[in-house]
């Protein structure tokens, strides 16, 4: 993925110049001087913690651990969320690319599309045959997608999620190298694994025999929204991601309020060997194929991460190929191609045996993501505005928001004991 220089870019985050932090509401960004060396704010990451992480907004997408350039932000392997680990240099970048604070991510999916978009995006139905097909989900497209870029050297690996060995239901990121480690990973996780903020720490330990490697991320489309964005402004951060697979979605749940629901519905959790969301239905079945539960997916709102709610970006519009079961006959994936990579990316798999055919696009797709856009418009506590700058300063934020069932929350004593700890 090449990085891009936008001509609104001044709009956005700027690596040493954090766009969030500078003082007045309402001045246009792109009349700002470009060459100062610090703005006139800072934004610390306990204002991003108290706004975002306590007021439980966290999506947990991983964009502010990716973002920080003094690797001040850990991941809480407890609470699976971003935490400070060592002394902050309020340099305002958490705050710049996280899609529930700095990053306006509507305009970002604006900028994006019309700058690196197919002239018109390409939907499919497809499947994938042998062992991928039995490995996957809703097709085992991802999986045959990925296994062939590996094994024609078109990437080096992708980032993705697995079930982790001690931990029934919770996803964990994974680096896979070959075709059995796609395989090892296939299926569907419901949690959120913070990829993005953990690419280092898994290419030093993988054995991947490049230093420049090129690798397929994947994950949910606020995922792929920060990661773009990280590419689009500073490229450090993203410079391995090569590929962006998208992966439909409407919410993400938090596992251990998955797990307490489930056993709500006496599920043993470790019984549970496929979860299954579609159709407005949840489905848990056991590694026999015999159904554990099926429930309205409703009946696991409370189980779901409330920042989901924000979001309008069901199709993961900032990504070369998003893909999801809305839209397709039972063992199919619909799948978008929206750019170039994207569609050099799918015609590999294609030659390697990826089942497709081109289809419109599907309305049952249309109509959820239409609801999924009017839900999180009616949520937003802010203006949701496709056209307005990329970058949403610290006072714009509390302006929307303070006052709201969404405004910020002070630490509780023991992270405040822990900033002061390390601040």
């Amino acid at each position: 993925m090449s990085g891009t220089n936008p001509s609104d870019a001044a709009s956005g985050p700027r690596p040493g110049v954090p766009q969030a932090g500078v003082k007045g509401v309402g001045e246009d960004p792109r009349e700002q001087d470009r060459d100062v060396a610090e703005a006139p704010g800072k934004i610390w990451f306990r204002d991003l913690d108290e706004a975002v992480i306590e007021a439980d907004r966290c999506i947990q997408c991983a964009s502010c651990v990716a973002a920080c350039p003094s690797d001040s932000i850990g991941i809480d392997e407890d609470e699976g969320r971003p935490t400070l680990v060592k002394m902050c240099t309020g340099c305002s970048r958490c705050w710049d690319f996280c899609p529930r604070s700095g990053l306006r991510y509507e305009r970002h999916l604006e900028l994006t599309r019309a700058e690196r978009g197919l002239e018109e995006p390409v939907t499919y139905a497809a499947r994938a045959t042998g062992d991928t097909a039995e490995a996957g989900q809703d097709g085992g497209v991802v999986t045959a997608l990925l296994a062939a870029l590996i094994e024609g050297g078109e990437l080096d690996g992708a980032v993705v999620a697995r079930e982790c060995d001690d931990d029934p239901l919770r996803g964990e990121a994974f680096l896979a190298t070959s075709r059995e480690d796609l395989l090892e990973a296939g299926g569907s996780i419901y949690n959120q694994t913070m990829g993005l903020g953990q690419i280092e720490t898994l290419l030093a330990d993988a054995a991947i025999g490049t230093d420049d490697p090129d690798l397929a991320l994947v994950g949910t489309p606020c995922m792929i929204q920060g990661a773009t964005a990280l590419d689009r402004y500073d490229h450090a951060p993203a410079d391995p991601i090569a590929l962006t697979v998208a992966l439909m979605c409407t919410r993400s749940f938090e596992h251990s309020r998955l797990v307490s629901r489930l056993e709500s519905f006496g599920v043993d959790p470790d019984a549970v060997d496929t979860l299954d969301i579609s159709d407005g239905r949840l489905r848990a079945v056991d590694g026999n194929g015999e159904s554990l539960l099926e429930s309205a997916v409703d009946a696991f709102d409370a189980a779901g991460l409330r920042g989901c709610d924000e979001c309008a970006d069901l199709v993961g519009g900032a990504a070369d190929i998003s893909v999801g079961n809305v839209g397709s006959e039972d063992g199919y994936t619909t799948a978008i191609v929206r750019t170039e990579t994207g569609e050099a990316a799918w015609n590999r798999a294609v030659a390697g045996g990826l089942e497709t055919t081109a289809i419109d696009r599907p309305a049952a797709l249309e109509r959820v993501a239409e609801w999924n856009r009017r839900r999180a418009e009616s949520i937003l506590p802010r203006e949701y505005d496709p056209d307005d700058s990329i970058g949403i300063s610290y006072e714009h934020h509390r302006a929307a928001y303070d006052g709201t069932d969404r405004e910020p929350e002070p630490l509780n004593p023991a992270r405040v004991h822990q900033y002061e700890e390390w601040c």
